[in-house]
């Protein structure tokens, strides 16, 4: 299966049927990792990049995330979940034939008792109540019955199951370069460094920048600087989120700078660019 079929329906299931669609990733998957359906690796609700932005909050929705994964090892079932932060959604395991290396998260929605989930995160992040109370009332109150989910959903998980067949019949050779893309492409949100990389993978750094130039065609700030760009454009496109909340979102611990990088790499401004892909889909109907 073509992995650019299987970004269109995904985006299709997001424009056309308002779904709030994301695709996790775990151990040591490449399907997804390695290619642009890496874009999709985040929740595109403001009330998660607002979680996220908080002190430690990445951190532990990375933990709430593994919780998901071992529950869908211990169920291979579909089912709902509820996060620690409050948001409900439909979880899909994906399968890699024999085992499960990751899931189909459907997110986005308020949970029943929100005052209780509100509560319990100002007072674990030191926030103020009504800020929290405002950002989740963002989350959608409404959520799908599962049956329709169903319908949208689990064509997209036999999609990715036939594509992954197809990628262990032709596997890819193992390489230190491919497992520090991999790597990058998980954690690109994250402050990631040269020394990080280098202690991480056991390597020298004028040996690591050497070798992985060679094998990306860029720098190791190019490769993390385009991917945190990417996944920007596809917020910017397909997300409410204001450019202040995506530039944290992906990466960026200032906003001004992500605009100015954005700028000089994209050509256009973030919000002009969100113009612009605005005023294309209208022309398109």
């Amino acid at each position: 299966m073509e992995i650019k079929i299987i970004q269109n329906y995904i985006l299709y299931l997001i424009k056309e049927c308002g779904l709030s669609v994301s695709l996790h990733p775990f151990q040591d998957e490449t399907l997804i990792t390695d290619s642009t359906l890496m874009n999709f690796n985040i929740h595109d609700n403001s009330y998660c990049s607002y979680v996220k932005s908080l002190p430690n909050g990445h951190t532990e929705c990375i933990t709430c995330q593994k919780k998901v994964f071992s529950q869908c090892c211990q169920t291979n079932e579909n089912f709902c979940h509820v996060c620690y932060a409050g948001v409900k959604e439909y979880i899909y395991p994906l399968h890699n034939k024999e085992s499960i290396i990751g899931f189909i998260s459907v997110s986005g929605y308020a949970c029943d008792n929100k005052e209780q989930h509100i509560s319990f995160l100002a007072e674990r992040f030191a926030s103020n109540l009504e800020v929290v109370s405002g950002e989740y009332n963002r989350l959608k109150a409404n959520m799908p019955e599962k049956e329709r989910i169903d319908t949208l959903i689990l064509p997209l998980c036999k999609m990715l199951e036939l594509a992954y067949l197809k990628e262990i019949n032709d596997p890819k050779s193992a390489s230190l370069n491919e497992a520090i893309c991999h790597y990058i492409q998980r954690h690109y949100s994250m402050d990631l460094t040269t020394d990080l990389i280098c202690k991480k993978f056991s390597c020298s750094k004028s040996c690591f920048s050497h070798s992985f130039k060679s094998y990306t065609k860029k720098s190791f700030r190019e490769y993390l600087t385009d991917i945190r760009l990417n996944h920007a454009k596809q917020l910017l496109e397909y997300s409410n989120l204001n450019v202040t909340q995506i530039s944290f979102s992906v990466g960026f611990n200032d906003s001004n700078y992500f605009s100015n990088v954005f700028k000089q790499k994209i050509g256009v401004s973030p919000l002009l660019y969100r113009k612009n892909k605005e005023s294309i889909k209208r022309m398109l109907g």
